[in-house]
């Protein structure tokens, strides 16, 4: 500004002294020696348009100046007395206060104690994925939209090759695992112990997680948040059911222990918690199913084989194990290999004596492939799937029919010829009204 009110005060003979100069810098250097105007003033007033230079443009300036100048004093009697500074902060202060004045929105109480990892974790529900070599890994259960039933679902792994999903299940990030092997290991885990990663990530080998021997895998993962007394029902390949109470998991050591002992060509398949007071009904590859009271299997040691449960024939296995009510309304969910399944009230299995052949629940032709999930489910429930490729697709259980026993079912995922279905897990009514 200054620089400018020279050159306004000065115009004839600043206008003769850039016209006559050989260049710019020729200018510039010829205003700095004859009006004593610094270099960035000089070039400010070598840039100035014929314009600025009018009357106008001069009372302008020079009102402007007189405002930079007085605000100058005004800044530097605050700086230079402490009274007139603390004035200042104070009166910004309430200005702030008056502009941000609303409701706390936090607490204060008093201290509870230290803060945990857990309490810097937050609680979500998550989806848990494990291979079949043992890569294990959690995403968040948000990041899949339900579809209607048929639909094939989006990448939830990538397995490396050779590798398929073997597992899959939801729980929050908060919750206690039981975590079942093939071979009768049991371990416990919480969740967000699990390392989180994204949907194309193939996951981390267990191994970093649970202390697993090679070829060992998880087939079964149990909730233990609300579950501290009743019993652990368990069910193996070979049809062999056990009740263990749940009392002796209280101390499981960061290798494991024991939860049954198994034949060695038999391995643990399913696990559920039970009352002590309902049925147990085992589904086979095959398509059958077996309901029977669980007093008929009474309760044994974590190191007991079992009883048998279902009298299983020409090669067939044991696919799942569910705990219900004598009066259950719900619904037996079946899900085969090859994506289709079909839901059918529990009130059509009739309670029959333990170790026999059971009833026909779904016909396994070459279309539908062997069973590969029975579960319970209400109405309002939602479904997790997810394929031995790695696809994830969740829907809700009113998108499967309901229909009777000894029915083929309808597509509910749809996968690539060489695909599979890996696992089903419920999500219940109430974790999943978000996306209603």
């Amino acid at each position: 500004l200054e620089g400018r009110l020279v050159a306004l005060e000065n115009v004839d003979s600043v206008v003769e002294l850039v016209r006559d100069s050989d260049d710019r810098d020729a200018a510039m250097a010829g205003l700095q020696t004859e009006y004593e105007l610094s270099e960035a003033q000089a070039e400010h007033v070598v840039r100035m348009q014929l314009g600025s230079l009018t009357s106008m443009e001069a009372g302008e300036v020079q009102t402007e100046y007189g405002e930079v100048q007085a605000e100058i004093e005004r800044l530097e009697t605050i700086l230079g007395d402490e009274s007139e500074l603390l004035e200042v902060i104070k009166e910004e202060l309430r200005d702030v206060a008056a502009d941000y004045d609303d409701d706390r929105r936090t607490t204060v109480i008093e201290d509870a104690g230290s803060v945990t990892r857990e309490d810097l974790i937050a609680e979500e529900e998550v989806v848990v994925a494990v291979s079949e070599d043992d890569y294990v890994k959690r995403m968040t259960l948000s990041e899949f939209a339900p579809q209607h039933r048929g639909g094939k679902g989006i990448i939830g792994s990538r397995p490396k090759e050779g590798d398929r999903v073997s597992t899959v299940f939801t729980a929050s990030t908060h919750d206690y695992l039981l975590c079942f092997t093939d071979r009768g290991q049991v371990h416990r885990l919480k969740v967000y112990e699990l390392p989180e990663m994204g949907r194309t990530a193939r996951g981390t080998s267990a191994v970093n997680v649970l202390d697993l021997d090679d070829g060992e895998e998880i087939t079964a993962v149990v909730n233990t948040d609300d579950t501290d007394e009743g019993y652990l029902a368990m069910a193996t390949k070979d049809g062999y059911v056990k009740r263990t109470a749940v009392s002796e998991f209280e101390n499981i050591h960061s290798g494991g222990i024991r939860a049954v002992s198994l034949e060695d060509d038999d391995s643990l398949v399913d696990v559920e918690v039970t009352a002590g007071d309902g049925d147990l009904l085992v589904g086979t590859r095959g398509g059958m199913t077996i309901r029977f009271a669980e007093a008929d299997a009474r309760p044994m040691g974590r190191s007991a084989r079992g009883v048998n449960g279902i009298e299983l024939e020409g090669g067939d296995e044991v696919a799942g194990l569910v705990a219900v009510e004598a009066d259950d309304d719900r619904d037996l969910l079946t899900v085969t290999k090859n994506g289709y399944g079909k839901r059918t009230p529990l009130s059509e299995y009739r309670r029959q004596s333990r170790y026999g052949k059971g009833l026909i629940d779904i016909e396994t032709d070459d279309r539908n492939g062997p069973v590969c999930s029975v579960e319970t489910v209400s109405p309002g429930d939602g479904l997790a799937i997810m394929s031995e490729s790695g696809q994830i697709m969740r829907t809700h259980v009113g998108e499967v029919s309901e229909v009777g026993r000894n029915t083929k079912g309808v597509v509910v995922m749809r996968l690539e010829d060489d695909d599979h279905v890996a696992g089903v897990d419920v999500v219940a009514a109430d974790g999943d009204d978000e996306d209603e």
